[in-house]
């Protein structure tokens, strides 16, 4: 939400749109060069995309584990 700078309340698309788009962008054969773009812009901002990683920073609390007899 913050890369997007979305709040709760903007109208976002579901998947199902956003997979539409995919596929229409991939048809035209333009999902190429628009990530290629996407990728120099990050570059240029200090960020480097690595291919085939999901970063997850969630924190998650977890039951405290007691070792008893």
């Amino acid at each position: 939400m913050r890369f997007l700078g979305l709040t709760l309340s903007d109208r976002v698309p579901d998947a199902r749109t956003i997979w539409l788009f995919r596929e229409k962008l991939t048809r035209t054969k333009v999902i190429k060069p628009l990530f290629d773009r996407f990728d120099a812009a990050l570059r240029a901002s200090g960020y480097t995309a690595m291919s085939g990683q999901i970063v997850d920073a969630a924190l998650v609390s977890a039951p405290k584990q007691r070792m008893t007899d």
